[in-house]
């Protein structure tokens, strides 16, 4: 259907300033929309119906109320009812040309108003504040639906040579205490940007593997990730996996505190093993700057001696679980640095994703809610996707509301 509609706008002021004038004109939208959806009905009748008196073979059948609650306010409508002749069937022209939902009182656009607010407050609050913006009814549990009918996923770069990988654990309202919130993320270094590559819920390593290598080339790509054996082990084979120095310390600390290690001890072991990695990175800087790789093969002999040596120290006093781990991930520590080395820069933290999953702490832990794993991963996709990947949510945006055909319109001051 093409047709063209042309609207008579009456604008009376008196007094008004540039804020007055914004904060009025807000219920314009909405009558010319009432208007448009009108029009569009009067040029349907006709064209079935005919003008009045003429024989065809439709007859107008009465109309009844409805009530559409949308972002820009609440529409009421005279929706007319035509009966086919032949047949007997009564129908809306209007609901038909337009793709008016049946039953429904809210209509999507609305809801993903409230999508749009998902990735930063809770139901109760996006519900809240597209209340606030759009005069709405849309309540949470309408929300909740709508939110899990979105067909999101991920659409993984293949252009990236360093993956992020972590999980966080999250309250669980199922069986098990806790649900794990599981995130893959690409670096392409060369252009400094990042991908979502994975998320997931409860799934296990060796299967997120297995989805990755179906897209990547593993054995050329780094891993960043914590001391979690689980995802060490799920990801051996690849170029090289590079163990999180700030997860690295606080881990030894962790296990010299599990074995009763002092205060002052773990102080002290805790700096000298901070220092070694700094002297590290900052020897790593150095090389890209000039290159020198005699200085920076020495460095990375010394820090292996260095780490032997705080493991001595430490199983010296009866601490054989931090001693034992420090010469577990001693390799791993060293990798980024071996990479420079090869030429390939690495990062020796995960930051950027620990940063995502703060992100989603916000949404998910501070509030004090518990989870299911559909609903963690419904929400978290929106809250990645909208940071991460907005190209992708664009796309579930367009889907989500459907074919919504072209709308053109001008204005100008009548006379001029």
């Amino acid at each position: 259907m093409r047709m063209k509609i042309t609207l008579e706008i009456n604008i009376e002021c008196e007094n008004i300033n540039l804020m007055g004038l914004i904060n009025q004109i807000k219920g314009l939208e909405r009558e010319c929309a009432r208007q448009v959806i009108n029009a569009i009905q009067e040029h349907e009748l006709r064209r079935l119906c005919g003008e009045r008196y003429e024989r065809t073979g439709y007859q107008r059948c009465g109309h009844r109320t409805r009530t559409l609650t949308t972002s820009i306010g609440t529409l009421e409508l005279k929706v007319a009812r035509v009966r086919d002749k032949r047949t007997g069937r009564v129908f809306s022209p209007l609901e038909k040309v337009l793709g008016m939902p049946k039953r429904k009182i809210i209509l999507g656009d609305v809801s993903l108003e409230s999508i749009e607010q998902i990735h930063k407050l809770s139901y109760r609050k996006a519900v809240e504040t597209v209340r606030q913006l759009s005069r709405s009814n849309l309540s949470k549990s309408t929300l909740w639906r709508r939110v899990q009918e979105l067909d999101l996923g991920t659409e993984p770069r293949t252009d990236v040579d360093i993956l992020l990988v972590d999980d966080t654990k999250v309250y669980s309202q199922e069986k098990r205490p806790f649900n794990y919130l599981q995130l893959v993320l690409g670096q392409n270094t060369e252009r400094g940007e990042y991908s979502l590559q994975f998320a997931g819920v409860n799934e296990d390593w060796s299967e997120i593997r297995k989805k990755l290598e179906s897209r990547l080339d593993l054995s050329k790509i780094y891993v960043v990730c914590d001391s979690d054996r689980e995802i060490n082990n799920a990801f051996q084979g690849v170029r090289g996996i590079q163990i999180c120095h700030f997860h690295a310390v606080r881990y030894a600390d962790y296990s010299l505190w599990t074995e009763g290690a002092p205060k002052n001890f773990r102080k002290k072991m805790r700096g000298i093993l901070q220092s070694r990695l700094c002297i590290l990175q900052n020897s790593v800087e150095h090389f890209w700057r000039d290159r020198d790789t005699e200085r920076l093969t020495g460095r990375v002999e010394w820090f292996r001696q260095e780490l032997d040596r705080w493991a001595e120290r430490a199983e010296a006093r009866g601490y054989s679980s931090a001693a034992g781990y420090v010469r577990r991930v001693r390799e791993s520590l060293l990798t980024f640095a071996e990479a420079a080395l090869r030429g390939d820069r690495v990062p020796y933290t995960n930051n950027r994703e620990e940063r995502e999953f703060r992100e989603n702490a916000y949404r998910t832990k501070r509030i004090g809610a518990r989870w299911s794993g559909d609903g963690l991963l419904q929400v978290s996709l929106c809250q990645l996707l909208s940071r991460l990947e907005e190209g992708v949510l664009n796309k579930v945006k367009e889907v989500y509301l459907g074919e919504r055909g072209v709308l053109s319109y001008n204005v100008g001051l009548a006379g001029v």
